[in-house]
């Protein structure tokens, strides 16, 4: 499995864009900018923050409040001058670190909007937004909530949660446990040693990939017709729970122990004489689950 970031520093940032309108916020201020926008309004906010939250609104507009500290400034503004803006861009700076717990921001977007946010250590937290959510964290936490259509988040050591339902996810931290409790069209979740735990609930789950290195993978669901699932792990445990009788697994470790309590068949020494195998046809399966682990146990229930 490989893993890529993209972070950046967040005391050093770009000069804005030529095509930019300059807004800047002097220190100890607080932010108040507000602007109508397009439906679709495509936003990027990065930098110095240590909190971010973004909501959903019914109105076709922007607005970015909160305050900023000593230390720090806001600069950015919209790309187009004239009419409702189609873009904005903000960033904050920072000239010491100390000053970046003061820079606490809340942003309010059209339901169909893009959003696009970039921090160091920081806490951002997404509510009710359609349209798609490209976030990337070093520490901290993100925490979605919603039915964006695409939703693309990498964090390094930050914790990752999502509730709800998106066409397209791609979550992947490096420690940062991640959490899902909803479903989709196309998922993958890969960590390095953080822990994924996810449960469907009651929404679809269509095709989903659950990875880590030495990360536990958790999963509990009942799998509607069609469905296909993988979990791949190094030395992770792997522990489903299956509330459909009707799964067709195909299981394998290399020196791992699988336990199967959620039917009738017992798994079997390893083709090369290590590990385990199991597989299980259910007859009219309208789901599938493939599991590989090299070292990690492997445990399904009902």
């Amino acid at each position: 499995m490989r893993l890529s970031f993209s972070l950046f520093p967040v005391l050093a940032l770009p000069a804005l864009s030529a095509l930019m309108a300059p807004l800047t916020v002097a220190a100890q201020q607080k932010v108040e900018i507000h602007r109508a926008a397009a439906p679709n309004v495509s936003v990027r906010i990065g930098g110095a923050f240590s909190s971010l939250k973004v909501s959903a609104w019914p109105s076709d507009s922007i607005a970015l409040t909160g305050a900023v500290g000593v230390g720090s400034r806001l600069d950015g503004g919209s790309i187009n001058r004239t009419g409702p803006v189609t873009g904005m861009k903000f960033f904050v700076i920072a000239t010491e670190n100390a000053s970046i717990a003061g820079n606490r921001l809340e942003l309010r977007v059209p339901r169909g909007a893009r959003v696009w946010a970039k921090a160091g250590s920081a806490d951002i937290e997404v509510n009710g937004v359609a349209g798609g959510l490209d976030l990337n964290i070093i520490g901290g936490s993100v925490r979605v909530t919603g039915k964006p259509t695409e939703l693309i988040i990498e964090s390094m050591d930050g914790s990752v949660s999502f509730t709800g339902f998106t066409d397209y996810a791609r979550v992947k931290t490096a420690t940062g446990d991640i959490t899902l409790f909803g479903g989709g069209e196309d998922l993958s979740f890969s960590t390095v040693s953080g822990n994924i735990n996810g449960s469907n609930g009651e929404r679809t789950i269509a095709r989903a990939r659950f990875e880590s290195v030495t990360g536990s993978i958790t999963f509990a669901g009942d799998l509607p017709r069609g469905a296909d699932l993988r979990f791949d792990t190094h030395s992770g445990p792997i522990a489903l729970r299956l509330a459909s009788s009707r799964v067709d697994i195909d299981a394998m470790t290399h020196t791992g122990a699988i336990e199967n309590a959620w039917s009738s068949e017992r798994p079997i020494a390893g083709r090369e004489g290590r590990g385990m195998e199991l597989g299980v046809s259910s007859a009219g399966s309208s789901a599938r689950v493939s599991i590989r682990s090299f070292k990690g146990n492997v445990s399904i229930r009902p």
